[in-house]
């Protein structure tokens, strides 16, 4: 709840800009200015980087001769109180043989959070810049060897913070109704019929929780550019980004998968998933019965949205050799265990000389599944979010191995310009009217247009600047790879 307000304050004063929301209560005392922070770098270009804070200041881990004090200006920053409030209704009816099936569901999501007044503190740049000109970083500290070892993770300061200076609370209110009632006609002798209705539920969840002054709510960094020898420089330009220079050599920023170059939006498409396409071999690639394992656990996972983020965090950990931590699914041992036994199934299949494109694995496609499914995770509202009324209930919904099939080859048609046909046995699931709608949904979710002109079903793919459609044809890619047919 805490992670939801923080957000939804950044996203509110500084939605193009640098501050970073803070995610953990526990994280704030290690967030003061000029904290030492690792920024790990993700996989794959559309995952935001990942801010590990630390116990350490950068006075912990430098070599200087001279003792110095940057001056922290604190300031006034502003006064905030906000709330996210949605009220969602629906229904639908369907005729089952003789009779009728009636759903209607209501909901309401309400997040409120009162800071009060902000304060902002700042490191001053200039003296900083001075005070450290001499300075060099302790190569032999523990934090540092250690993050050495890892060429995706870099150095960084926080610059500023945003701190409350009194208590404030974050409120929370989430109501549900929902009523189902069926009457069906059986065609028996004369005088029986069958009602069938099943009464109302509602269900309250009413949470407050208050936050102690001096809270940190967000904060910026600058990162670090650090040489062999252990001077290092500062990024002050929001476009730069910080490296560390290891046996001569810089280690950089780049990912497996490169931003879209200017081209149209079914060139875009073609040319990155074809950059992705051995790691989808891969995955079809596996022993059937590791591929219907893999397959199970995932869609057991799209019922919670919080293991998806968690797991995704564990397969990159299990790549870049760490110990992965499940410790968050404590209070759901089935689904941890579930997810322990991803790991120890791919545990095999650890690149040995790192992650590359040129040596892709069972572990770095499904790793490339589960961001994926992350990102159509993170970018639903708020409220779709709460009532799990979201994308990923359409994928869980669409995980049947004949329409997975089907979606399959409707995208590679898209990418070869082909035409798809409803006359095509392997379409036949989109002809099912209600598959059809929910796929028509799923694209429209990833600025994908899905219509049908008689027996010909037609995709266009939007302008707008964005990933979307992308990560919709690598969930798909992913899933048929998993769910294909045994040999």
């Amino acid at each position: 709840m805490f992670a939801k307000a923080t957000k939804k304050f950044v996203e509110e004063i500084d939605p193009d800009g640098c501050l970073i929301p803070v995610s953990r209560l526990n994280e704030t005392d290690n967030l003061n200015v000029l904290s030492f922070v690792i920024k790990r770098n993700r996989l794959w270009f559309w995952q935001k980087p990942k801010y590990i804070p630390t116990d350490f200041s950068i006075k912990d881990v430098l070599i200087t001769e001279t003792p110095w004090n940057p001056a922290v200006v604190e300031t006034d920053f502003l006064k905030y109180n906000g709330t996210v409030a949605n009220n969602t209704s629906g229904g639908a009816e369907a005729d089952i043989g003789p009779g009728k099936l009636n759903v209607e569901g209501k909901a309401l999501f309400k997040l409120a959070s009162s800071f009060g007044n902000l304060k902002k503190q700042e490191v001053d740049v200039k003296t900083l810049l001075n005070d450290t000109r001499e300075s060099r970083l302790n190569f032999q500290h523990s934090l540092l060897k250690q993050t050495l070892q890892r060429p995706r993770e870099v150095f960084a300061l926080v610059k500023e913070r945003i701190v409350t200076t009194e208590t404030c609370t974050v409120t929370e209110v989430v109501q549900e109704g929902g009523s189902c009632s069926a009457f069906l006609g059986i065609l028996l002798p004369k005088k029986i019929s069958v009602a069938v209705k099943n009464s109302s539920v509602l269900s309250d969840n009413n949470v407050l929780l208050e936050i102690p002054a001096k809270t940190a709510l967000a904060y910026s960094i600058m990162e670090l550019t650090v040489k062999s020898t252990g001077h290092f420089e500062l990024c002050l330009l929001p476009d730069s980004h910080g490296s560390v220079e290891v046996d001569n050599k810089n280690s950089t920023n780049t990912t497996l998968v490169y931003s879209m170059p200017p081209k149209s939006p079914v060139q875009q498409l073609q040319q990155e998933l074809n950059k992705l396409q051995s790691q989808f071999n891969e995955l079809y690639r596996l022993p059937a019965s590791t591929r219907s394992c893999l397959f199970q656990k995932i869609i057991l996972f799209l019922k919670e949205k919080t293991v998806i983020s968690i797991l995704d965090l564990a397969l990159e950990d299990l790549l870049d050799g760490r110990k992965p931590d499940l410790s968050t699914l404590d209070k759901m041992p089935a689904l941890k265990e579930a997810a322990q036994s991803v790991l120890e199934l791919l545990g095999g299949y650890v690149p040995r000389e790192g992650v590359t494109l040129e040596q892709p694995s069972a572990l770095t496609a499904t790793e490339l599944l589960t961001s994926a499914l992350e990102v159509s995770l993170t970018h639903m509202p708020i409220c779709f979010v709460e009532m799990n009324e979201s994308t990923l209930s359409l994928f869980e919904s669409c995980c049947h191995h004949t329409t997975l099939q089907a979606l399959r080859i409707l995208v590679q048609n898209v990418l070869e310009n082909r035409e798809s046909s409803l006359k095509d046995n392997r379409l036949a699931p989109l002809a099912e009217e209600d598959t059809y709608r929910k796929v028509q949904v799923l694209f429209e979710s990833a600025d994908m247009k899905l219509s049908k002109n008689g027996d010909s079903i037609q995709v266009q793919i939007s302008r707008q600047q964005g990933h979307h459609s992308l990560i919709l044809c690598i969930v798909i890619l992913s899933l048929a790879s998993l769910s294909s047919p045994t040999d």
